[in-house]
């Protein structure tokens, strides 16, 4: 129960981390001149980073959470399979 703690936490830190990623370039956006293209390539990646970070934490949240079809029976055959080696 305590791996399935530690799973929670980790989804939750790659939203987190996108969230901030996105904010951050969001920020930037606002900050960079109109005519300077570095600073649009580096908010481009803060905001595509930070927007793939999200979905991935949301999509291993909910594989984890058996939201998903289908992981449900998998995650079941995957006790039963581990319950056996012991």
């Amino acid at each position: 129960m305590d791996n399935n703690k530690a799973d929670n936490k980790i989804w939750l830190g790659f939203i987190g981390g996108g969230m901030l990623a996105t904010i951050l370039g969001f920020c930037a956006l606002d900050l960079a001149p109109g005519g300077a293209a570095a600073p649009v390539f580096g908010v481009m990646l803060l905001l595509t980073g930070g927007m793939l970070s999200c979905l991935a934490g949301a999509v291993g949240m909910a594989g984890m959470l058996a939201w998903l079809p289908g992981m449900a029976q998998a995650e079941h055959a995957n006790l039963q399979g581990n319950a056996n080696k012991s």
